[in-house]
Order: structure tokens, then C-alpha cells, then sequence
């Protein structure tokens, strides 16, 4: 059972696990019901050591807010990368919210583009997770040029994974993030797209995912 998610005008989103008869949750639950996030923090820091990716971007969001807590692009960066690990929604899409608008690492269209598309082709997260995705989807493809897309849909899902969990700091893909044919473009992927789309996806590819 799911608390009820957060929509921002921001485009980032959250849920807050809830499991009856944990103690953890439901007096990390109370205790953000009466302002208290030192304890909500404490609990839900319990419950993301333990592996609960959900609690990891409920924690990323305060700091990414200032819920609480000081604004911290950095901090939250580092929470919604632990459950992006995990192949989170929320992270994913999270993370290319902070790309989009250059938060906590240098903006990156296409990255941010790539995370989006990556969150709806592959139904992570919610209903409310995919609704905030696929209106973020909607804005950067307007806000992006068909090279920037093109870019994007020419990496391979490892090479983006790789980027991300660097931080920005990988440039040029290593010889394990090229495509192979084990591991294909995103526009080359099959598993990502109905036939008709596919097929739209006959453009040519820069160096060096040609």
C-alpha cells in the first residue's frame, strides 16, 4: 500500500511506503505529521539502509525542496542515486529533473530527455510517477532540438546508467557503453518500441555511436 504521491510544478515526485505493522514507517509517518523530520529522517534513514528505495527518494525530496531540512541539491542527488541504482522511477525521473535544470551537476538535455523517455518506455514507478514523467517528457521535448534528442536515442541505456552514476563526469563512453549486439541504441532497441516506431527510428547516429 503507497502513500498517496507528491506532484510538484517542478516535475519530481515521491511515495512513501507504507506496510502495516512496521513501526519504522508509521513512526516515520507521524513524526512528518507533526513537523519532527530529525525523527522522520532517523526512520526513514533506517528504512534506506535496509534497502527500501522508496524511503531513499522520500529522503533525496526533502533535501531537494528544503522540506525540513536545508536545500541541498548535492544531498538530494546523493539519495536519489542510491535508488536509482535499484532502478527506482522516482529516481530516474528525479535525477533528470536535476539534469534538465542543472542542479547539482551541469545541465544536460539530452541526459534529462533520455531519463524521462527511459521512465515512461519502461512503465518504472506508479501511475503518478509515470503522469509526472511523461508531462516532463512532453515539456524538454519541446525545450530540446531534434540533434539533442537524436544524441540522446543514439546512447545505450549502460552508457546513460554510467553517466548518471558519475555524476556528469564521464565525457566520452568507454569501449563497454558502445553499442554491440548485446547492447543496443536506445532507438535501436526493440523491447522499448511498438514496430511503428521503430521503424520512424532510421536516422543516422554521430561518431561515437555511429
Amino acid at each position: 500500500m503507497n502513500f498517496p504521491h507528491r506532484t510538484l510544478a517542478t516535475g519530481i515526485t515521491t511515495c512513501v511506503l507504507t506496510m502495516p505493522g512496521n513501526a519504522g514507517v508509521q513512526e516515520g509517518l507521524s513524526a512528518i505529521d507533526r513537523g519532527d523530520y530529525e525523527t522522520a529522517y532517523r526512520e526513514f534513514n533506517a528504512l534506506a539502509e535496509a534497502g527500501d528505495d522508496i524511503a531513499m527518494v522520500t529522503i533525496g525530496l526533502w533535501f531537494h525542496e528544503g522540506t525540513g531540512f536545508e536545500q541541498d541539491y548535492v544531498k538530494a542527488m546523493d539519495w536519489y542515486l542510491k535508488a536509482f541504482k535499484r532502478g527506482n522511477g522516482d529516481a530516474y525521473n528525479n535525477i533528470g529533473v536535476l539534469y534538465r535544470d542543472g542542479l547539482a551537476v551541469k545541465a544536460n538535455l539530452p541526459i534529462a530527455y533520455v531519463l524521462f523517455l527511459l521512465t515512461h518506455l519502461r512503465g518504472l514507478g506508479s501511475d503518478a510517477t509515470q503522469i509526472r514523467a511523461n508531462s516532463n517528457l512532453r515539456r524538454i521535448i519541446e525545450a530540446t532540438s531534434d540533434s539533442e534528442r537524436t544524441l540522446g536515442l543514439c546512447m545505450t541505456e549502460e552508457y546513460v546508467r554510467a553517466f548518471v552514476m558519475s555524476r556528469g563526469s564521464l565525457k566520452a563512453p568507454k569501449r563497454k557503453h558502445l553499442p554491440s549486439r548485446r547492447r543496443p541504441r536506445i532507438k535501436d532497441n526493440k523491447s522499448l518500441w511498438l514496430p511503428s516506431e521503430a521503424r520512424q527510428m532510421n536516422f543516422q547516429c554521430p561518431k561515437p555511436w555511429a
